[in-house]
């Protein structure tokens, strides 16, 4: 139970809040599909921030490799793979900000409920600040 805390614990500073231990009970009992909407909207922000930091690591790797050091052909195989890291960004921006979208209405549903409260002391900064 702890691990599924410290999950939920985790998607709520991404909000700027914290968990409210006792609410957060009682709403997965009252309304199980909004606790599974935020956890879900919340891991698919997670990963698509993740796919963005990894394809621009991808992208930032291959500038290095291909500094201007590389014949004609590999420069057009760099230049390819670039355009498809700049097409999987572009994409992955699509899907960010969808599960922004999603998020933000799974966590003001929460909050209404009283699962999720505002943070009065920050003993860390919230995570990926998306909302």
């Amino acid at each position: 139970m702890n691990d599924f805390i410290n999950v939920l614990r985790h998607l709520a500073h991404r909000d700027g809040a914290d968990l409210d231990r006792g609410q957060i009970g009682v709403t997965a009992v009252q309304h199980p599909d909004a606790v599974c909407a935020f956890i879900e909207a919340g891991c698919a922000l997670v990963a698509a921030d993740a796919q963005e930091a990894l394809l621009a690591e991808a992208a930032r790797t291959l500038f290095t490799v291909h500094d201007g050091t590389a014949d004609l052909d590999n420069l057009v195989t760099a230049g390819q793979r670039m355009r498809a890291i700049e097409d999987a960004l572009t994409r992955a921006h699509a899907r960010r900000d969808t599960a922004r979208s999603r998020y933000r209405e799974a966590c003001a549903v929460l909050r209404h409920d009283g699962a999720l409260v505002e943070v009065t002391s920050r003993s860390e900064p919230p995570h990926g600040a998306a909302c």
